[in-house]
């Protein structure tokens, strides 16, 4: 699980939108609970905002350096593809130029 270890590392921040109870969010929801606690535990002070609405479209938003942000979405996807997704936004963010650099 070195995926959440990473996260602080190569971004600022991640934003997670879903529906509370449309299908197409389903599994960014289980995602989200099988999860959590541990992408938390290992980085305290990363901002993780979960933004629930209904209707909404289900996807991952990562802000890195610069205000330069990524979304994708994962409307419809099971927990794997959503890791998967997020695991692309972590290499994305390992590939970009930091700020303290």
């Amino acid at each position: 699980m070195a995926w959440r270890n990473a996260l602080s590392k190569s971004m600022q921040e991640l934003r997670i939108h879903l529906c509370q109870s449309s299908p197409a969010s389903q599994g960014v929801r289980e995602f989200v609970v099988a999860n959590y606690a541990e992408i938390k535990k290992a980085n305290p002070q990363f901002p993780i905002l979960i933004r629930e609405c209904a209707g909404a479209e289900a996807k991952l938003t990562a802000r890195y350096d610069f205000g330069v942000e990524k979304s994708v979405s994962v409307q419809g996807a099971n927990p794997a593809a959503v890791l998967s997704q997020l695991q692309e936004l972590i290499k994305a963010g390992e590939a970009m130029p930091k700020s303290g650099e």
